[in-house]
């Protein structure tokens, strides 16, 4: 459902905006915060002329080099995991030699009569 006609230079609500970018309605409340934006009490209206403005000043740069400055990615160099293990088994290996070893004596399991 594109947005009316009648509201193409006016204010468009959530749904219109929704219609228009492509995007969950979930998604654009979350970024309220940061797309320009206008309350009338708890309704919020959105102008297309501001909305392609700030779509551009966050247009992400030709050729995978990234979506803007300042933004957080991860960079994937096939080794994430082996890294996570490498720190799971070295935190393992600390809190077994922090919490049992022969100088503590028995363990603290329970034997049969």
């Amino acid at each position: 459902m594109e947005p009316c006609a009648a509201i193409e230079n006016g204010y468009w609500d959530i749904r219109d905006l929704s219609n228009y970018l492509k995007v969950k309605i979930k998604t654009l409340y979350a970024l309220v915060p940061e797309i320009p934006h206008y309350r009338v009490g708890k309704l919020i209206r959105f102008r297309k002329q501001e909305i392609d403005s700030w779509m551009e000043q966050h247009r992400g740069r030709v050729g995978g080099q990234g979506v803007r400055s300042g933004a957080w990615r991860v960079r994937r160099t096939g080794k994430g995991h082996a890294d996570i293990d490498r720190m799971i088994r070295k935190a393992i290996d600390q809190n077994r030699g922090e919490t049992y070893n022969l100088a503590h004596g028995k363990s603290d399991r329970i034997e049969g009569p």
